[in-house]
């Protein structure tokens, strides 16, 4: 593995910049050990994705990134309440109501060695930042940037961890720009959501077939929390989406859902684990994928249920419109449950726009293409419906009514 050697070299240069620190080298002593888990070496979570690619272009981190942000306006998005992430660099500008904390006071959700991607990010790691959102933040929305600029092939490896105070309710979007600089961006975000807290917490990818992003969330919930998730995912030229979450405190709950759209040649992973750890917990898992072109796509969703974990409540789906005969769709949902006094279900289907359906639109008039558009349309809409923020639904629902002209549909 002859790339090792450059990110080892990366790695020296980087802890020159930021000091030595044990969790790093531990975590980056991980990742050259194994490296990339590329198809050949038959790692479950990723075994079904082509990542040989990441082993030939030699990405570095750019220290001398220009830290201007993006058009916020043109998004629609208030500055004030926005942190802009640019070539993997936070800049964090001061918010009444949410607070910096210290390294020593950060208690970590994510393992830093659970996988070869999230090492990296540990390891590479440039001032990852750990904030508290009190009270005073409460009822209110932030959004998060990641936008890029440089001109270099990069390396991106952004942290950013939540604690969210009790009883504090809000609303966190999450906005992955469309550029054109060839990166590799491994950003991880971990959200402690206290006793009786709530976060409604919207995802969105633009596309952009020079990236290969994958996006790490990992959650752990106290008693009577409340964590609500979606997604909408465009094409990349590889990206994943990559959730965990914790159910640790009675009476929690989290409701996860996601669309993705696949094109041309690229590939997209969803992996969602959740754990139900304690007594009188609720899950849903509900993911859509439409695929066209050559494009390949892969949902693998688990639901541990510990021993003790009595009267959880599971659900789990994946459904997939396959819009090409080129295109190709792995799902496997799962269920791994000790506890006998359980409700859990899971389910995933792939198959094509319904015919009966289809025909019945065209003897009103609409021709094929239309009516096909119309249905997926639709099949699209009931997760971007699910986008709790306005303005982040809207830029979603534009993007997909971008898409649909331009879905292959080749059957």
């Amino acid at each position: 593995m002859d790339y090792i050697k450059h990110y080892e070299k990366n790695f020296n240069d980087h802890i020159k910049n930021s000091g030595k620190n044990l969790d790093k080298q531990e975590s980056f002593d991980n990742f050259s050990k194994n490296g990339f888990p590329v198809k050949k070496k038959g790692d479950e979570r990723w075994k079904y994705l082509d990542l040989r690619s990441l082993e030939k272009t030699l990405f570095s981190i750019d220290y001398d990134t220009d830290i201007s942000g993006p058009d916020l306006q043109a998004l629609g998005i208030e500055r004030e309440n926005t942190i802009c992430v640019t070539n993997g660099i936070p800049n964090f500008i001061e918010i009444d109501g949410i607070e910096i904390i210290s390294e020593k006071s950060y208690n970590p959700v994510v393992d830093y060695n659970e996988d070869e991607f999230i090492s990296l990010n540990t390891s590479m790691s440039s001032n990852p930042l750990l904030l508290k959102i009190n009270s005073k933040y409460n009822n209110k929305t932030l959004n998060i940037i990641y936008h890029s600029n440089s001109q270099k092939e990069i390396l991106e490896c952004p942290k950013i961890f939540m604690l969210i105070d009790p009883e504090v309710n809000i609303t966190l979007n999450e906005v992955f720009l469309s550029n054109k600089t060839v990166s590799l961006k491994l950003p991880v975000t971990e959200l402690r959501l206290s006793r009786k807290s709530k976060v409604f917490h919207n995802l969105l990818f633009q596309s952009s077939f020079v990236e290969n992003n994958f996006k790490f969330t990992r959650v752990d919930q106290d008693d009577e929390s409340f964590y609500k998730f979606t997604s909408f995912s465009n094409s990349s030229l590889i990206a994943a989406n990559d959730i965990k979450v914790s159910l640790n405190g009675k009476n929690s709950e989290c409701d996860l859902k996601g669309i993705y759209f696949t094109t041309l040649n690229s590939q997209f992973n969803t992996h969602v684990v959740v754990d139900h750890n304690v007594p009188f917990t609720k899950s849903n898992q509900f993911f859509k994928g439409i695929l066209s072109d050559k494009s390949r796509a892969v949902f693998s969703g688990k639901i541990y249920v510990k021993r003790n974990a009595q009267k959880a409540y599971a659900e789990q789906k994946d459904l997939n419109l396959v819009m090409s005969k080129g295109a190709e769709i792995d799902t496997k949902p799962g269920l791994e449950i000790y506890a006998d006094d359980v409700e859990c279900f899971h389910g995933a289907t792939a198959g094509h726009v319904d015919e009966s359906t289809l025909y019945y639109m065209m003897t009103r008039g609409i021709d094929k293409k239309t009516a096909t558009q119309m249905l997926v349309n639709g099949f699209a809409s009931e997760i971007i419906d699910e986008i709790t923020d306005e303005k982040i639904k809207n830029i979603a629902q534009k993007q997909s009514d971008d898409i649909l002209p331009k879905l292959s549909f080749d059957l």
